[in-house]
């Protein structure tokens, strides 16, 4: 065989074991986040489950915080603005019931801009390996859409099984249970749509609760089952409630809307935010919670601190500082 023979011979072998081999696209990337996080506490379960996260400009969140603070919180903690806020919930099995505290969106506030991408409770529920059907009770921390809008799909429970239970010291949420009180609202108004919408919003959560015997208000720092105390800690709203949960000397404090901003509100507890109905009040309990979880050695957990949203609130060189929980397998 000649020598040019023999090069052709071997380009089509090239070519051919080219041909054979298989053709890879580009790598697959699902774009996706796991939604939960479980941790013991004491013999209870602890799953925190998280709702979306969303996107603030932190001086429209802490209006009073200056330029110069922003940009050492922004610094300290490695973030930029605007700063994603996890939205979370957290699911307790203590063994013998389900408890769920706070219920994110429902996806209700979708179709704002600020809130795209929120609703994911749910599904990240079902992939923590729970259904709604099994939940026995549900607390609820405050008035916020975030916090309650995810009872209902539709006009259904999401929850059918479940027990409702809410704080008497949050009026404005239950004002549509009052006729009286509700034209009240309506003719006080100053913006009569928005009054309306939201006692139709709250109305249209809890009345399939009610029709069932499923809803209950309670007064405040009182034991709602075993293991659970509620808390008053009002201020971000008229009857805002943060619960305490212990099992086996270990506690958590879950304290709701007390912090929204993690990177400048454990420096500086004052720091007042927008969306607080009292911001004064609301920074007087956050530093109560703060001390209490301090003192007590206490782990904390916040409806919108970085996901999962569990920690140790610690204090070192004269302010309190926030150590998030560290990975661990239950």
């Amino acid at each position: 065989m000649t020598a040019k023979r023999v090069f052709i011979v071997l380009v089509m072998a090239v070519l051919a074991a080219d041909c054979s081999a298989p053709v890879r696209g580009a790598a697959r990337m699902p774009k996706t986040q796991p939604g939960f996080y479980r941790m013991m506490l004491g013999d209870f379960e602890i799953t925190a489950l998280n709702d979306g996260v969303v996107a603030y400009p932190i001086s429209r969140v802490l209006p009073t915080a200056t330029a110069d603070q922003i940009k050492s919180g922004l610094l300290e903690n490695g973030l930029t603005d605007p700063v994603g806020l996890s939205y979370n919930a957290f699911l307790i099995n203590t063994g013998s019931k389900l408890v769920l505290i706070d219920t994110g969106t429902g996806g209700k506030l979708d179709d704002e801009p600020e809130f795209h991408g929120a609703g994911r409770l749910m599904a990240n529920l079902r992939a923590a390996g729970y259904r709604p059907d099994e939940i026995d009770e549900i607390y609820i921390t405050h008035q916020g859409q975030d916090h309650i809008g995810g009872l209902t799909i539709g006009r259904e429970r999401a929850f059918p099984n479940a027990l409702i239970r809410v704080p008497k010291s949050e009026k404005n949420m239950l004002i549509f249970l009052d006729s009286a009180k509700a034209a009240a609202l309506l003719a006080q108004a100053h913006n009569v749509e928005h009054a309306k919408a939201w006692l139709q919003f709250t109305r249209d959560l809890f009345d399939p609760y009610i029709r069932a015997g499923k809803f209950q208000t309670f007064d405040e720092d009182v034991t709602l089952t075993p293991g659970f105390r509620a808390l008053g800690t009002h201020g971000h709203t008229l009857g805002h409630t943060s619960y305490v949960v212990e099992s086996q000397g270990q506690t958590l404090i879950v304290m709701g809307d007390l912090v929204l901003m993690g990177a400048l509100q454990f420096s500086d507890p004052s720091l007042g935010s927008a969306f607080d109905a009292d911001p004064k009040a609301a920074a007087e309990q956050r530093l109560r919670v703060f001390k209490m979880a301090v003192d007590t050695n206490s782990w904390v957990a916040g409806g919108h601190l970085s996901f999962p949203g569990i920690g140790h609130v610690r204090f070192k060189e004269n302010r309190y500082v926030w150590s998030p929980v560290n990975y661990t397998i239950p």
